[in-house]
């Protein structure tokens, strides 16, 4: 990865005849927090999609990780981590099952990755829980895990704390911060 992490130029998504993302321009560096604010609709879920390899822009362009978002969206999808507000998980299986699982689609090899995501995100103790009867604070911790198993070079983050308790969300974005610095 260069200098940047994300950068963008005159990124535009257009549905029809309305513009969901107008233009806009990028630097973010390696290492940087950086949040996007605005009401509903204002496309900030849209900018992250098209970031992220999964909607193809109507106009600019994009690359994370040093990849073009437009061309190299496989590759862009290999080198980032995505949580989403919505995030899906099998409720029936353990949190320990859980992360084998995503283990599984990343290719990650070994349990001692896994390991180290399960303490870094508090879930050790909880390993054998069932992923449906964690308290939502620990529900997310799951889901970052589940994002950061294969060492993503970016993280996106879509509303991750939404429904979360004030104290989880401290810890959570604590979490966040020293994932940043490392």
């Amino acid at each position: 990865m260069g200098e940047y992490a994300i950068e963008t130029s005159v990124l535009t998504k257009r549905f029809g005849r309305f513009t969901a993302v107008d233009s806009i321009n990028l630097k973010i560096e390696a290492g940087r927090i950086f949040g996007f604010l605005g009401p509903n609709g204002a496309g900030k879920s849209t900018t992250i999609k098209m970031l992220c390899g999964i909607l193809a822009p109507t106009e600019g362009t994009g690359l994370v990780a040093g990849r073009d978002i437009s061309k190299e969206s496989e590759q862009v999808k290999q080198s980032i981590g995505y949580m989403s507000q919505r995030f899906s998980f099998y409720k029936d299986l353990t949190v320990k099952e859980n992360a084998d699982f995503y283990a599984g689609i990343y290719g990650v090899r070994g349990k001692s990755r896994l390991e180290d995501v399960l303490e870094k995100c508090s879930l050790v103790e909880k390993r054998d829980v069932l992923a449906g009867e964690l308290p939502p604070g620990l529900r997310q911790r799951l889901a970052l895990a589940c994002a950061i198993l294969h060492k993503p070079e970016v993280l996106f983050l879509d509303e991750p704390t939404a429904g979360v308790d004030p104290l989880s969300k401290k810890g959570f974005w604590r979490l966040i911060d020293e994932l940043a610095q490392s």
